[in-house]
């Protein structure tokens, strides 16, 4: 292939604004009950009708991924079965964390009760690296809605084009608007002001030390959970 497959939005800090407040819309809309209080069933189903989509597509994915990234096609192809993969195993977790709500814990005292809830940490920010466009993304943004939180996607501005794919197969199965913003860009134009944004409540990501060092200098200036994985690829 030469030539060129296509056009990238380049988000700004004002697309970072946009996208935080429509995740943070998305987490408590309707009182939560839309996404973020729902039960793990109802989040389980989502994901599960997103991975159907991603087998469906996959011959579409795996070729996007590899003219995008320049991986073998036979590889990209197994990227995809991967990524339908993590969505069905977070479908699993999700629809698991309602047997979990409200485990009573064994206390010393008759008088004193105790129980443990889990609760979505709210918005999270996901930033991704190239060579592994579309999988990488997923293996943060499936625990992410699994669990209730709502979600920006930052994915490498040398590869993100199945990552914008992914956000068409998202409206297509009615995913709840705001649950999911994909931000397509450079890192210091869109990736630095999703990382230091005071309303995004964590920041996960891989890539570069150089990177992760700087991001992880933003979150913790707010207090901000701190950036859960760091990979070097120098």
């Amino acid at each position: 292939f030469c030539g060129v497959l296509g056009y990238i939005p380049a988000a700004t800090s004002e697309d970072v604004e946009l996208a935080v407040e429509a995740a943070r819309k998305a987490l408590t809309r309707n009182k939560g009950k839309d996404w973020s209080k729902a039960s793990g069933a109802v989040r389980a189903r989502y994901l599960r009708a997103i991975a159907a989509k991603v087998t469906e597509r996959k011959s579409e994915l795996a070729n996007l991924e590899a003219i995008d990234c320049g991986k073998p096609l036979d590889e990209a192809a197994w990227d995809m079965d991967d990524v339908a993969g993590c969505f069905e195993y977070y479908a699993d977790l999700a629809e698991g964390l309602d047997a979990k709500q409200k485990a009573p814990l064994s206390l010393p005292l008759d008088t004193f009760k105790g129980y443990v809830l889990k609760e979505p940490i709210g918005v999270v920010g996901l930033i991704t690296p190239w060579n592994y466009p579309l999988l990488m993304a997923v293996w943060k943004v499936a625990p992410a809605l699994a669990a209730g939180c709502t979600a920006i996607l930052k994915p490498s501005e040398l590869a993100s084009v199945t990552c914008l794919e992914l956000a068409d197969i998202c409206r297509e199965v009615g995913l709840p608007p705001g649950v999911l913003n994909i931000l397509t860009g450079l890192g210091t134009e869109a990736g630095a002001p999703l990382a230091s944004h005071p309303h995004v409540d964590k920041i996960v990501f891989t890539g570069s030390t150089a990177t992760g060092s700087n991001i992880m200098t933003s979150a913790a200036k707010l207090v901000k959970v701190s950036p859960s994985v760091i990979v070097s690829f120098s």
